[in-house]
């Protein structure tokens, strides 16, 4: 486990912190979602991370399963970690190998004084804080009943804007309640999205490219090949593709 550089109180509230203290002055967006999230959420929380981290500006969100590991991994070294733990405690160990760059790369902030294991409502103030934080929400995939619609019933309640893609009917219920009752706006293309809010420094729209286009559905292996031939091996050895179970995702 690394050895956090400091445990100290950060300014106006009792919180913790261990790494780049900076990031908080930055503009912050948080990201919570599933802890399951389906190959099209994966896909588009590493994207929309990416992309907006490129822009300069922290992505937030509680280091759990899921949406919130993979929206971390993907905006490090842009990226801010709240622990439901103290900070001499790594949460959760499965997640603990992207912990550790946080810890090294970017920060973590904790409300929790050594030694503290979480408990049940400790997630709950764990999430306060991650929706606090960011300028603006993004769910990638929630269903009804789930910490992430509760967290999105804070956002509403404080006055946090919330973004969500769209879904298939019967996926994401949560997320496709709020689109309903017109609580959420919906992100129909990221590049789009990102141009829109930050049009001074926004990344240049280039042609989409189709090959990537065509394995964010989730393809077989073996459809891609047939339609782009060696190009498949191409995009694997770069790592902008790679297999899991048969099928692809993109990275």
């Amino acid at each position: 486990m690394p050895i956090p550089q400091a445990l100290l109180p950060l300014k106006l509230q009792k919180l913790y912190y261990c790494g780049r203290k900076e990031l908080l002055d930055l503009p912050k967006v948080s990201i919570v979602g599933t802890r399951n999230p389906n190959p099209y959420a994966q896909s588009f929380t590493r994207e929309i991370a990416a992309k907006i981290a490129k822009e300069g500006v922290i992505i937030v969100s509680g280091g759990a399963l899921g949406i919130d590991i993979i929206a971390h991994k993907a905006a490090l070294p842009n990226t801010l970690m709240v622990s439901p733990s103290s900070l001499d405690i790594i949460y959760p160990k499965s997640n603990q190998a992207i912990i550790e760059r946080i810890y090294e790369e970017a920060l973590i902030i904790s409300q929790f004084e050594p030694v503290y294991k979480p408990k049940a409502y400790s997630f709950l103030e764990r999430n306060k804080i991650v929706i606090n934080l960011g300028d603006f929400v993004i769910i990638p995939q929630a269903d009804l009943k789930s910490g992430s619609f509760q967290s999105a019933k804070y956002a509403l309640k404080i006055g946090k804007k919330i973004y969500v893609p769209p879904h298939r009917i019967g996926e994401s219920q949560g997320t496709g309640w709020l689109i309903q009752q017109g609580l959420a706006e919906v992100i129909w293309d990221i590049d789009d999205f990102i141009q829109n809010l930050y049009p001074k420094k926004a990344i240049c729209k280039t042609q989409k490219d189709e090959i990537l286009e065509y394995c964010k559905s989730n393809p077989f292996f073996e459809e891609a090949y047939l339609k782009f031939g060696e190009k498949i091996f191409e995009y694997e050895l770069e790592g902008k593709i790679f297999r899991k179970n048969g099928r692809i995702e993109v990275l």
